[in-house]
């Protein structure tokens, strides 16, 4: 069968119309956030906030401008979720890891996995899984980025890190993968990730999400 990765692009405006058809919801509830939005946009352009809800209610088109904004919902990691436990017999116990708190997991300086404290300029790892019927420990974090510029630049040089830091691990039984969606991710930019990643045990790799589970097949029959 033959499992396509998830179409974020489409996933994307869905969520979008999503969030617009439920603005006018919203508005009936006086949903915190979208007061919020309605008293931002009336301090901005000096609009009524009287005069702002009636046009919400008249024009769908103008009440999508108060939509919860898709990109910010995580969904990214979700729909990477979704795909890579499509894949039972290659990712199994499979886990999403919590972004920060005292669950949290980071890769230190040393190359190995710690809980809770966040090591300095790190990325929490947001997956971890283990590789067939092996004993290897899958630990993974996924970016979903769009344009280069600064800040895209700066989640670049995140996996980077976090495979440089890799670079130091000396458990056999432990893989690493920088996943790496979106436009951003291009031929060039991938062949720089590709500098950073181990080519011996232990394993670690940078590739869209769409090659993990081909990844995963290569490690566990190395």
């Amino acid at each position: 069968m033959n499992i396509q990765p998830p179409n974020y692009d489409r996933i994307e405006q869905q969520l979008w119309r999503k969030y617009g058809d439920e603005v006018r919801d919203l508005l009936e509830k006086q949903d915190p956030g979208l007061v919020r939005r309605i008293q931002t946009f009336s301090s901005r352009f000096g609009f009524d906030e009287i005069e702002i809800c009636e046009k919400i209610k008249d024009d769908f088109m103008f009440a999508c401008c108060f939509a919860k904004n898709a990109t910010r919902t995580g969904f990214y990691e979700k729909e990477a979720e979704k795909y890579l436990r499509m894949f039972p017999n290659l990712i199994k116990s499979f886990i999403a890891l919590p972004a920060s708190g005292k669950n949290a997991k980071y890769v230190d300086q040393m190359g190995n996995i710690v809980t809770g404290k966040k090591p300095s300029a790190i990325k929490s790892l947001d997956f971890m899984w283990t590789a067939g019927n092996t004993h290897i420990k899958c630990i993974a974090a996924h970016k979903f980025t769009r344009e280069s510029g600064g800040s895209q630049d700066h989640q670049r040089d995140e996996l980077i890190r976090l495979l440089q830091m890799f670079q130091h691990c000396n458990n056999k039984n432990t893989a690493l993968f920088a996943i790496c969606d979106g436009p951003y991710y291009d031929t060039r930019t991938l062949s720089i990730l590709h500098q950073h990643v181990r080519k011996e045990p232990p394993y670690s790799f940078a590739c869209p999400v769409g090659d993990v589970p081909k990844n995963v097949e290569k490690l566990i029959k190395s």
